[in-house]
C-alpha cells in the first residue's frame, strides 16, 4: 500500500468519506466553493485501532448499546479519537501507541455479548482537517486506515493483532519538533454539528433512521 500524497486525490478521498455525513449545501461549499480553503492535510505518525464487532447469537441490542458507550468512554480515557466516518464498527486514532494497545485490551474485556476483532497498526498517516463555521474536524486518510483494517481482519474472533510496526522496541510516535502545533485533540468528532439547512438531511440522520 502506498500513501496518498497528491492533494487532488486526497480531496477526492475526503469528499467520498464525508459525503453522507454532510448536508448537500455544506459539502458543495467545502469541496466546490470557498470552504475549500478550510481543508488542510497533514502527514504525521499515528497509531490506529480498527474494531470489527458482531452481536453473538442470542445477544440483545442492549449489549450493543452498552458496548458503544464503553467504546466512547475508553477512547476518551486513553486519549484516543473516535473516527465516525468509516464502515467499520470503530476506528480510533492515537498519538501514543502504548495507549492504543491499552485501549484495545480494555475494549476486548468490555465486549460482553459481542464477537470482536481488533487490529492495531502504526505508521505515517494523512490527517485531513476540516474547518467550517468556526469549528474543526479531522479524519485519517490514506494507507494506514486500510492497513489497520487488514490487521483486524487477520485476528481471531475475540482476539487482537498488533502490527510489527507498533510492537517495535522503543517505538515512540511523536510530532516532529518543527511540525505545526497540532489541533488533533481539540477537533470535534461529529460533522452533523454543522448547520443543516431546512429540508436537508445529513448521512448520520439517515443512518439513525435506518436503525
Amino acid at each position: 500500500m502506498e500513501e496518498i500524497n497528491d492533494e487532488s486525490l486526497l480531496l477526492e478521498a475526503l469528499s467520498d468519506k464525508v459525503l453522507h455525513q454532510l448536508p448537500p449545501s455544506v459539502w458543495k461549499n467545502l469541496f466546490l466553493g470557498e470552504g475549500r480553503n478550510g481543508i488542510v492535510f497533514e502527514q504525521r505518525p499515528l497509531t490506529l485501532v480498527h474494531v470489527d464487532a458482531e452481536l453473538q447469537a442470542g445477544a440483545t441490542s442492549e449489549a450493543w448499546e452498552k458496548f458503544c458507550l464503553e467504546l466512547q468512554r475508553l477512547a476518551a480515557r486513553h486519549q484516543g479519537r473516535l473516527d465516525p466516518y468509516v464502515n467499520a464498527t470503530a476506528l480510533i486514532t492515537f498519538e501514543d501507541p502504548g495507549a492504543a494497545v491499552r485501549m484495545g485490551i480494555a475494549l476486548q474485556r468490555a465486549a460482553a455479548g459481542l464477537d470482536l476483532r481488533i487490529g492495531i497498526s502504526s505508521g505515517p498517516c494523512v490527517l485531513a482537517f476540516i474547518r467550517a463555521q468556526g469549528r474543526l474536524w479531522c479524519t485519517p486518510l490514506g494507507a494506514q486506515p486500510e492497513r489497520a483494517a487488514q490487521v483486524a481482519a487477520s485476528a481471531a474472533v475475540g482476539g487482537i493483532v498488533i502490527s510489527p510496526e507498533t510492537q517495535a522496541p522503543g517505538v515512540a510516535i511523536r510530532r516532529a519538533a518543527n511540525a505545526p502545533a497540532s489541533e488533533f485533540q481539540d477537533s470535534e468528532i461529529n460533522l452533523s454539528g454543522l448547520a443543516t439547512p431546512a429540508g436537508e438531511a445529513t448521512g448520520s440522520e439517515a443512518v439513525t433512521a435506518r436503525h
